[in-house]
């Protein structure tokens, strides 16, 4: 993986902006920002973590019927202000 060093000498060589694709070994956003990267993209992967969560919550409630695993922290208000068109 490419250290913050060759990053930036990338930054510098490159006449438009960096962008990149978090993966892991990537030096963290505040590193990057540093680095003179102007977009850190997460790609698929917090969708990937949001399937993987909800098919192990699935699987474990179907197998020990337990709800307390799906009550998620935080007032459901929280969750209804993401789905708001302001």
């Amino acid at each position: 993986f490419p250290d913050n060093d060759k990053i930036a000498q990338l930054v510098k060589d490159v006449v438009l902006p960096l962008n990149l694709l978090a993966w892991p070994g990537l030096p963290d956003g505040a590193a990057l920002q540093r680095a003179g990267v102007r977009r850190l993209s997460a790609g698929s992967g917090i969708g990937k973590a949001m399937l993987v969560e909800t098919l192990k919550l699935a699987k474990d409630f179907l197998a020990d019927g337990r709800s307390e695993p799906l009550t998620a922290p935080g007032p459901i208000a929280n969750v209804n202000a993401l789905m708001r068109r302001d």
